[in-house]
């Protein structure tokens, strides 16, 4: 997985390969479509975060910018939750700190 080159440089706790080493560790289990999904909130994330690792967009903004479906976007987020990678709390969400 490539971040685009259209997006701003990879900076704070992500880097490319750390971005690959999450969708691979959270996702593998997961189906196809899910895995996919879970690529494109990740590099998402990577992008619109601010500086902290915090994301201030609401899922309904967040299916909109990336067109997936709401039920996928749960999926995901419950995934990356459950991992420790995020954290949800009053509409943002955030990077857990290593």
């Amino acid at each position: 997985m490539k971040v685009s080159e259209n997006h701003k440089a990879v900076s704070g706790p992500f880097t490319e390969r750390r971005i690959e080493e999450i969708c691979h560790d959270c996702f593998s289990s997961e189906s196809e479509r899910i895995a996919e999904t879970g690529e494109k909130f990740v590099n998402y994330f990577v992008v619109n975060a601010s500086s902290d690792g915090v994301l201030f967009k609401t899922i309904k903004e967040i299916t909109h910018d990336i067109n997936i479906p709401h039920q996928s976007l749960s999926k995901v987020l419950k995934v990356l939750e459950d991992k420790k990678v995020i954290y949800r709390r009053n509409g943002i969400i955030g990077l857990w700190k290593e």
